[in-house]
């Protein structure tokens, strides 16, 4: 067994039968009356489950086996597509609950200057202490699909620190989440927000491709 997985309850994909850790795999469940598929990407839903890579591939696999509906009891057929778009769908709305968290407990930078003064924060705190990324203000910078401006500059700045960006929803949306009218870019300043922010927005577009 992997040894990166001994210790994290490992699991094996039913569509492409590759062992991983529980934590890194979507759960699909039967829920409702007659029973349906539903996925349940928090893995709380009560009663046996079946799980998969949350990429598109592992679940059509997983239905053209059959291993998702003999795993879970359920006699109807389901649909690959329809199954992975509403698994992507609660990976958005948990990304979206993410960043609200993230807003309530005041671990936002909101906007290019606010960005660049923490980015200028932590980069003074490596020249003085070698602080270690866990100690950096900055854990993740969040760049709307259609920002423009300063985006570069501010994406090869936390870069050079040694932290990841991601390219993720609008303007419009960020500034709902984040209660502006439009924001471009957001520093996330609590590690794991950030950790399971990069992990559920890269679930949600895997889901979304077809090959």
């Amino acid at each position: 067994m992997n040894q990166a997985l001994s210790h994290t309850n490992p699991r094996s994909c039913a569509g492409c039968r590759q062992t991983e850790s529980r934590e890194a795999l979507l759960r699909f469940v039967a829920a409702g009356d007659p029973p349906a598929f539903a996925p349940d990407i928090r893995r709380r839903a009560p009663g046996r489950g079946v799980s998969v890579h949350p990429r598109y591939r592992c679940v059509a696999a997983a239905v053209r086996s059959g291993a998702l509906r003999r795993g879970l009891g359920v006699e109807a057929n389901p649909n690959a597509r329809e199954l992975a778009d509403s698994a992507a769908q609660q990976y958005q709305r948990r990304a979206e609950g993410l960043l609200l968290a993230a807003r309530r407990a005041k671990h936002l930078a909101l906007g290019s200057e606010a960005v660049r003064e923490a980015i200028a924060a932590d980069a003074s705190a490596l020249r003085s202490s070698a602080a270690r990324r866990s100690q950096r203000k900055v854990q993740l910078l969040l760049i709307a699909q259609d920002a423009e401006g300063s985006r570069e500059e501010l994406t090869e700045a936390v870069t050079r620190l040694g932290q990841s960006c991601l390219v993720w929803s609008t303007k419009q949306e960020l500034g709902r989440l984040c209660g502006r009218a439009l924001l471009s870019i957001v520093a996330i300043l609590d590690a794991g927000i950030a950790s399971e922010l990069r992990h559920v927005v890269r679930c949600a577009a895997e889901l979304a491709e077809d090959a």
